[in-house]
């Protein structure tokens, strides 16, 4: 396998084509991969190559007023009512939780944890709008992991709500590849039906990653609920393999299905949510900088 024409890497990683430059995730060069899922390029294969998309139609700046979530935890119906969201938007909300496949009940905090406590410190400092760089530092005297795993379980509860609101228009007929535009396609793979990087139709890639997610936030062995309970030694690892996969999900729908997320009004709601993790993310070194190259061009003038 050329090292330039084609590079396949786990699901944790991205890569371009040589024709839009060198940038990629973690790649493995010229080496099989033995994680789950993958992303590749699309030139270099015997298989047709992917017809050229137009420029993503996302907007390059931040729109005039980002709206700044009330709570990290926005995917209760409760919660979404209390949001200066348009009808559209608030409509839509709403319907993901009849959808079975794609939205998924919230992971809580038992009251009385830590983590409770973290939760709401971190909800506070977003309720009373102080800057988004600063709400994601780590508080002093916290414990690290206990930091990473609150925002890991908000992070999914809140990007899988705006997923939700686009499934209904991202379906095998739109959506034949999870992409990321013509450079970025990612693969799935895993220890069970998948056992090499495979294609597959963005929504069944994503149902695949969010029954993953779930499967890691909902195993007590990796995030423990138990007072005194500690987490594994490879911890930090395993959000971190969780967050760069969630981030494909910012990939796709930013690429694919801006314009949807415009027309419901909900871009300011999306771009604070990107934000957010963004920040948490390059805070505490918890994404590799080549696996964001997707949407390098509009981070730079969103987030900088």
């Amino acid at each position: 396998m050329p090292q330039h024409s084609m590079r396949m890497c786990a699901d944790e990683k991205t890569s371009s084509s040589p024709a839009f430059g060198r940038s990629r995730s973690l790649a493995v060069r010229a080496q099989p991969s033995s994680t789950i899922g993958a992303s590749v390029s699309t030139e270099g294969r015997s298989s047709p190559p992917r017809p050229a998309e137009k420029p993503p139609s996302f907007p390059l700046r931040p729109p005039p007023c980002l709206l700044l979530l009330p709570s990290p935890l926005c995917s209760s119906p409760a919660l979404t009512a209390d949001l200066d969201l348009p009808a559209a938007m608030s409509i839509a909300l709403k319907q993901v939780f009849n959808k079975d496949k794609t939205f998924r009940p919230k992971r809580k905090f038992e009251p009385g944890t830590q983590r409770f406590e973290l939760h709401k410190r971190a909800q506070a400092s977003l309720n009373s709008g102080v800057d988004l760089r600063a709400a994601v530092q780590l508080p002093h005297g916290e414990d690290l992991n206990d930091w990473v795993a609150v925002h890991v379980v908000d992070f999914f509860n809140r990007i899988n709500l705006i997923y939700g609101t686009v499934c209904e228009f991202c379906t095998e007929k739109s959506c034949p590849v999870m992409s990321g535009g013509p450079r970025y396609e990612y693969r799935w793979q895993d220890d069970h039906k998948y056992k090499r990087p495979t294609p597959l139709p963005a929504p069944t890639y994503m149902n695949l990653l969010m029954d993953w997610i779930e499967v890691q936030i909902n195993n007590e062995d990796i995030f423990p609920t138990s007072i005194g309970i500690p987490f594994p030694k490879n911890f930090i690892q395993i959000c971190k393999k969780i967050l760069c996969r969630l981030f494909r999900v910012f990939v796709h729908v930013y690429i694919h299905h801006f314009d949807r997320m415009i027309q419901m009004g909900a871009e300011a709601h999306v771009n604070t949510c990107y934000k957010h993790f963004y920040y948490f993310c390059t805070e505490l070194n918890l994404i590799d900088r080549k696996e964001l190259e997707p949407l390098k061009e509009m981070t730079s003038r969103m987030c900088h």
